[in-house]
């Protein structure tokens, strides 16, 4: 197939958790920004008023709370329907927050996955300063990503990825045998290695090196300060099992900033997202005031914010 035909068969899809439709807007502008020829992008989980102009795949059951696997599910029949074979999952609060890289997004990822028969490429890659499982690294001409492989291996996590709809589809449901439906509960029963799945989805797993695929690949001296910032990362993160008490582990996560920090790869993104327990991250949150250009951006969602929730304004 070629370069044009692959394109055609890729897509976005945005599940929307419900109480967060306010953040779904942002998704769409974020993605007009920073990935201007992204593929077609559809949004699940919202009725047709609740989206607005944002395109929603039909919702088959309106009642709430809605549950996350089955929507999600036959947003993916529909997206198959309609002739897509694979999807980039963006949860609505994952927004890209600087240029992606297009080409690698949009053709080299797709074609590489279909040329190692994967089943997910997960775009928050191994290169990350939270990341710390050690699996095979594929060479250059595969743009060094990692193969999921090893037992405790992150395999399907929602973070940005680029999925194949077949076992994506089989993912939601194995979770929809689960007594749980929640995007938490996916991710802890797909990722078992004895989880019920077939062996070529549970051996079709990698992630990005933001090194190789990134719209703006750092430099050496750069390359070796992330470096070492891994390694102390890596060091610090072996002492907080070993703290005691749940306050002391909470000021010691608070202190070292386990989740504030931007993952620079083909899909530039916060890593722990926008949301945290209903309200803006407060990590997200102080990385967007340290950067100026981000305030207005701020402002906006937390404006947007206010009105759906009933916080104060700003």
């Amino acid at each position: 197939m070629n370069e044009e035909g692959e394109a055609s068969r890729l897509c976005i899809l945005v599940p929307v958790y419900h109480p967060y439709r306010w953040v779904a807007p942002f998704m769409q502008q974020s993605l007009d920004r920073y990935w201007a020829d992204h593929p077609p992008v559809f949004y699940c989980g919202l009725l047709a008023e609740e989206a607005g102009a944002l395109p929603a795949l039909p919702l088959r059951d309106a009642a709430l709370p809605r549950d996350w696997p089955a929507f999600v599910r036959d947003a993916v029949d529909e997206l198959k329907a309609r002739g897509f074979d694979k999807c980039y999952l963006l949860l609505e609060e994952h927004l890209p927050l600087a240029a992606c890289h297009s080409r690698n997004l949009n053709s080299a990822l797709p074609r590489l996955l279909d040329q190692l028969g994967g089943a997910y490429i997960g775009l928050m890659g191994w290169d990350n300063r939270r990341f710390s499982t050690r699996a095979p690294i594929l060479g250059a001409s595969a743009f060094r990503l990692m193969h999921l492989t090893t037992p405790d291996a992150p395999r399907f996590h929602l973070h940005p990825s680029l999925w194949r709809l077949e076992a994506l589809r089989d993912c939601l449901e194995l979770t929809l045998r689960e007594a749980v439906h929640t995007p938490w509960r996916f991710e802890k029963v797909s990722e078992r290695p004895d989880a019920a799945l077939e062996e070529r989805w549970k051996n079709g797993c990698y992630l990005v090196c933001s090194r190789t695929l990134a719209h703006a690949p750092p430099g050496r001296w750069k390359a070796l300060t992330q470096w070492v910032e891994r390694f102390i990362f890596h060091k610090l993160m072996a002492l907080y099992p070993l703290l005691p008490g749940g306050k002391v582990r909470a000021a010691f996560w608070r202190a070292v900033g386990f989740d504030d920090f931007f993952y620079p790869g083909p899909y530039p993104m916060f890593f722990s997202g926008v949301m945290a327990k209903g309200t803006l991250n407060p990590y997200f949150v102080k990385f967007m005031n340290r950067h100026p250009h981000r305030r207005p951006h701020l402002a906006a969602l937390l404006d947007a914010k206010a009105l759906a929730g009933g916080d104060p304004p700003r």
